[in-house]
Formats: C-alpha cells, sequence, structure tokens
C-alpha cells in the first residue's frame, strides 16, 4: 500500500467535518469513538496506508478514559445551579457514563486503581465494547439519509471492522486536527444539553483535561532517577523542578509516567511545545530502559498510569510527524535544530 493521495487525505477531513456538522447527535458516543479510533491509528498503526483491523474491545479502554475525567460533578459554572454530572445525552445519562460514574465512585476518582481491579474492569470493558457495538459503530458514517463509509465498511452489526486503506495514515497525520475538531464539536454539543448549569469557566480543561496535571508523588520519583539533576542541562534541581511531558501534550495528550521527566524551570520554558532533539530522546529511551521497571513499581505505587510500550510507539509516531512536516527540534535554551533521521536509530525504523 501507499499513502493516501493529497485529494484523499482531503476528503478525509471533509468528510470527518460532514460527520461532526450533518451527523445526528443523541448522546456523545460519536465523538468518543472518533477518538479512540484515532489513538488506536497513532498507537498501533503505521503510516504504510494499510488497512487495520480491530473490534470494539481493543478501543474501550480508550473509550473510558474520555468519560473517567467527565464522570464528576461539575461546580464551575452558575452558582445558583444544582450541582450535577454533565449530561452526555438528550435523555437520561448514556449508560456507559453511567457505569463509568459508578466505578469513579467505587474507586475514589482512581482510574489506576479501577484498572488494577481485574474482575471489575474486565466486566467494564466488555460492556462498553458491547455498547460501541450497539449504538455508535454503524450510526457514525450515517450522515442525514446517507451513509458514507469512509472509515470502514458499513456492515450494520457486529463488534469487528477493517479500517479502509488510507485511514490510519489519515488518523495519524492528521491527529492534531481531529482531535481539535472532535473536541470542539463535543463541547459545543455538552453546552447545548447543559444551558442551565454552564457559567464562563473554561469546559475544555474540565471535559479533556489541561497540561499540567498534578500527580502525587511524581516529582520525588523523578527527583530520585535522575539524581537530583534537570533531565536536559544536567544541573542541579536547586528547587523542585518543572514536570515536563517529554513527548509535549500539545502533540498528544499523553499522561503516562515514563513520558514525564523532571526539568528546570528556564528548560521546560524553553522547549515549550517542541520535541526534543536526538541527544535528549537517547537518554529518555535510556533512562525507561534502565529504570523503566522500577519507575513502573513506584508509579504503581502512587496509582500513576503507565505504559512503556505505548509510549515509545507514541513517541515514534510524535517525531515521525515532525520528520514529515520538517520541523525544528530543542536542543537547549534558544537553540533549535532541523529535524533528520538521526532519531530513528534511536527509536529503531
Amino acid at each position: 500500500m501507499t499513502m493516501p493521495a493529497a485529494e484523499e487525505q482531503l476528503k478525509f477531513i471533509t468528510n470527518i467535518q460532514r460527520v461532526l456538522e450533518e451527523g445526528s447527535f443523541v448522546a456523545t458516543y460519536k465523538f468518543a469513538l472518533i477518538m479512540s479510533l484515532a489513538d488506536y491509528a497513532v498507537e498501533n498503526g503505521d503510516d504504510s496506508g494499510d488497512p487495520l483491523q480491530l473490534t470494539t474491545r481493543n478501543i474501550a479502554e480508550s473509550f473510558v478514559e474520555y468519560y473517567w475525567r467527565q464522570a464528576v460533578p461539575y461546580a464551575h459554572g452558575n452558582l445558583q445551579a444544582p450541582v450535577r454530572v454533565l449530561k452526555q445525552g438528550t435523555g437520561q445519562q448514556p449508560v456507559v457514563l453511567s457505569r463509568i460514574m459508578d466505578l469513579h465512585n467505587l474507586f475514589n476518582g482512581s482510574l489506576s486503581a479501577a484498572r488494577k481491579d481485574a474482575k471489575v474492569w474486565d466486566a467494564l470493558l466488555i460492556k462498553v465494547a458491547a455498547t460501541i457495538a450497539q449504538m455508535p459503530l454503524w450510526k457514525l458514517q450515517v450522515v442525514g439519509r446517507s451513509i458514507v463509509p469512509f472509515l470502514y465498511e458499513q456492515n450494520g452489526n457486529g463488534n469487528a471492522i477493517s479500517l479502509q486503506p488510507g485511514v490510519v495514515y489519515n488518523f495519524r497525520r492528521f491527529y492534531d486536527l481531529i482531535r481539535n475538531l472532535v473536541q470542539g464539536a463535543w463541547i459545543r454539543h455538552v453546552r447545548m444539553l447543559n444551558v442551565d448549569l454552564l457559567g464562563e469557566s473554561d469546559l475544555a480543561e474540565f471535559l479533556f483535561g489541561a497540561e499540567r496535571t498534578v500527580l502525587p508523588g511524581l516529582r520525588a520519583v523523578l527527583k530520585d532517577v535522575q539524581a537530583d539533576d534537570c533531565f536536559y542541562c544536567k544541573g542541579r534541581l536547586r528547587e523542585g523542578g518543572d514536570i515536563d511531558h517529554f513527548v509535549p501534550w500539545s502533540r498528544y495528550p499523553l499522561d503516562l509516567g515514563h513520558n514525564f521527566v523532571l526539568a528546570h524551570s528556564v528548560c521546560n520554558r524553553s522547549k515549550r511545545d517542541f520535541l526534543a532533539a536526538p541527544f535528549h530522546l537517547e537518554n529518555w529511551q535510556k533512562r525507561n530502559q534502565i529504570h523503566g521497571k522500577a519507575l513502573a513499581q513506584e508509579f504503581d505505587a502512587r496509582s500513576i498510569l503507565h505504559n512503556l510500550d505505548a509510549t515509545e510507539k507514541i513517541a515514534f509516531w510524535a517525531y515521525s510527524q515532525a520528520e514529515t512536516a520538517g520541523s525544528n527540534l530543542w536542543f537547549r535554551k534558544d537553540d533549535v535544530m532541523p529535524i533528520d533521521q538521526s532519531w530513528r536509530q534511536v527509536l529503531g525504523t
């Protein structure tokens, strides 16, 4: 297979927009489905243009993650309104969100703790996978009175699909754009369903999170494994240091433990939303190879989510997209360098 032509790429984005603008949305499942498919493409696909088979069970976990932070009462808007979980459907709360709300309460909001209870977690994923197959999977590509099967063949039933040739490539190539389109539409839909409750607060942050996530105990773990040195400049961390997303949050909202490093505030501000130069990439990979298991144990003890394999796959995707775009990589302070293929020697081709 080869990558889709420019016209096909444009048509793909146009179809995404059509689904968001012209599709029927009783609940927010379709938004979560599009993002879960995009996440799966990033974490499990490649840029060959080949099709990719998956089942609803493969994307159920991502589905849960999108709704988990939304399963708490919203208390940031109209102070005169009652405090409640935001509506995600025109009738009763969608069954997936209701089940997640129950588990959110059961595990005191800890997604990591919920994952550790294998019986409960597996039962949740089975329920979510069945709901995806029953509800949004075969309705996502219905636009008005027409079916637009640009993502997968519209079989009408079942829990397995094969993403069409070029779809994985497009999801990976345009991930940031698709995320912005979907989140914008999701926010507008939630606002429409909760007019009485919402004020002028940042609904985007509430629904989808923010870069500066507070993870208790993470700074101490990173400080210990880095021997109290800044990850980037290797200077002594005289104060607490900033927790930085090695693969920037702006490129992929990855709050998995192995993606975090501890850095001087000046280094963190200078790096901003750049990917780091191969020198830093190599150090990051070595750290995770040498200390990966020990870090995993520390993350588990503090209920910090982690998945080293997924983190490395997302890093590979981010650097490959940067290479395609001809991006600059951050080296130090105000020094950047054009990307070349040397990053591939670090992460492998």
